[in-house]
């Protein structure tokens, strides 16, 4: 089974189960399949009193287990765990949602893949991981190609006028470019954003992890999507939380901190946002969905 799938029946299995184990919750799930069983029979008791119809109240009783059955289904799903939530700031026309979704699986016109100073591209040795967003997209789009994405990076920057500074690792030869630089790809009608967001080693390991590289790099992908970039639907992943291992960048913080620039720009960036939580992070219980989404309409609402 391809993984992205396997990970999207684990997502929905969990969001089933999320906290079904507490006395609470299953008290919760008790009385609000009672409460739609009940629903149901008392409709079947009116269809009979109201119009003569008999046959409703008969195939409730006569299939009673069933019943309960379709009950029990229904309050499990009523009372599932959201794996998205939305806000809206309604004077600035940006929507902004938050969703476990493997970044490419989201519709969007524009994302964005963090990325090393460097803009390597190297696969081997594992240094751009496999694992990355980086890494994902490379395998998906420019596996048999590379150097294809080489050239569309190195044309971005010169357009810029972006000089880095000379540079080098275990593949030779290299230029070093500030955090927060941006190279714009655009394939197959689509636009993604390499944003740089930390140092690598010679052998492609993060180095000077500090927490501003995420503020610099925020900044940078709002400065450069203003300049350079278009106005559309976004899709961004948790930047420094993943393969750059920035200490301080736990999701909830980041998820807050990407939230935050968005709806305190002065201009429109995007009209829409969507940020990714990879199905693992969700999967390991390190983000808590339902204080993103009360941060999320606190902010959209009172800015």
């Amino acid at each position: 089974m391809n993984r992205d799938v396997w990970d999207r029946i684990k997502v929905l299995l969990k969001s089933f189960g999320t906290e079904k184990n507490s006395l609470d919750a299953v008290w919760k799930l008790l009385y609000t399949a009672i409460g739609y069983i009940s629903s149901i029979f008392t409709f079947a008791v009116l269809l009979k009193d109201l119009a003569g119809f008999d046959k409703a109240e008969i195939l409730c009783k006569n299939y009673w287990l069933g019943l309960v059955l379709i009950g029990i289904v229904v309050s499990f799903i009523h009372n599932h765990e959201k794996i998205s939530c939305k806000g809206t700031m309604e004077d600035a026309d940006l929507q902004i949602e938050v969703k476990v979704s493997d970044l490419f699986s989201i519709k969007a016109s524009s994302y964005v893949i963090p990325t090393n100073t460097f803009f390597r591209t190297v696969m081997e040795g594992d240094y751009i991981s496999l694992e990355s967003v980086q890494g994902a997209f490379q395998l998906r789009y420019f596996k048999n190609n590379i150097g294809e994405l080489d050239n569309l990076i190195a044309e971005s920057l010169m357009q810029q006028g972006i000089e880095g500074e000379d540079s080098s690792d275990i593949h030779g030869q290299t230029k070093k470019y500030p955090i927060g630089t941006v190279a714009k790809v655009d394939y197959r009608g689509k636009h993604y954003y390499f944003l740089a967001i930390n140092d690598v080693n010679k052998f492609g390991k993060p180095e000077n992890q500090d927490y501003t590289n995420v503020d610099t790099a925020l900044n940078g992908v709002l400065e450069f999507i203003n300049k350079f970039g278009h106005c559309d639907n976004l899709a961004m992943p948790l930047i420094g939380t993943g393969k750059a291992a920035i200490r301080e960048a736990t999701l909830e913080n980041v998820i807050e901190d990407m939230i935050d620039r968005f709806v305190n720009s002065h201009d429109k960036i995007v009209q829409k946002l969507i940020i990714s939580i990879r199905p693992k992070d969700y999967l390991d219980d390190k983000v808590d969905l339902k204080r993103v989404k009360k941060y999320m309409e606190y902010k959209c609402e009172f800015k």
